[in-house]
């Protein structure tokens, strides 16, 4: 689903993503650990093409080189849904009217279409009986919940997480969690940028430790989390779990 050669990325002089080789097979979840700063929300930018990555890199999609010069990235992110760590949810616009926003000026469907889509999808995510709120009347649980609605709306092939709990408080982390985790056991193709080690060790097919712009360590989570390989993995875990 996604096949990524030789991605760099520079901000200046900083060299943040270094000689990146990743891929991810159709309905695995991988999820990206390690510490702030290190890349790994960068590289989920580059991977939806909000970032561009230095020349010489390649980013397959679905079997197609993206080419960001040539090639209609609206396109390519309407199959590759993306959730931030902010919710970024219209204020003015209720629950339902955020969720169907891009089906209908993006995919062109008639309103009854896309309400029709937008209810079935809240429903999923547990969020229906909000359907007709305001995001400033939901908890930051249920706001990122909304969020992943309106990115399956889309009805991606591929979805992102960026650090999508990070912003929550403690006790409305395990409700977003609880979402991700439906879409992963109906194999939804997940990239999941996270802090939360136990999500990794139950949902993740493999895990990604990137340190310093660089793949340090993969495997899948038993080799990673109980036998690492490399020093720098078994450091950053003694500090996180």
């Amino acid at each position: 689903m996604i096949k990524i050669r030789n991605l760099n990325k520079h901000f200046g002089a900083l060299h943040v993503l270094k000689d990146i080789d990743l891929d991810v097979k159709n309905r695995e979840v991988v999820v990206i650990i390690g510490a702030s700063g290190s890349g790994k929300s960068t590289l989920l930018r580059c991977i939806n093409f909000l970032e561009m990555m230095d020349d010489g890199g390649k980013i397959n999609v679905m079997g197609k080189n993206i080419n960001p010069k040539l090639d209609d990235l609206n396109l390519v992110r309407q199959n590759v849904g993306m959730v931030f760590q902010h919710f970024n949810l219209f204020p003015h616009k209720t629950v339902l009217e955020n969720v169907i926003e891009a089906p209908l000026y993006v995919k062109k469907m008639n309103h009854q279409e896309a309400r029709k889509v937008g209810l079935e999808i809240l429903d999923k995510v547990g969020m229906l009986c909000k359907a007709d709120c305001y995001p400033l009347q939901l908890s930051g649980g249920q706001q990122q919940r909304v969020a992943i609605a309106r990115a399956l709306a889309m009805n991606p092939t591929i979805m992102l997480f960026d650090e999508p709990t990070s912003a929550l408080d403690p006790e409305l982390v395990n409700e977003v969690l609880q979402v991700m985790k439906e879409l992963a056991r109906e194999g939804m193709t997940m990239v999941v940028v996270t802090h939360e080690m136990g999500f990794a060790k139950e949902v993740a097919d493999r895990v990604i430790y990137i340190d310093e712009g660089r793949i340090v360590e993969e495997g899948k989570p038993e080799q990673v989390f109980e036998c690492p390989s490399q020093q720098r993995t078994e450091s950053f875990l003694a500090k996180v779990i």
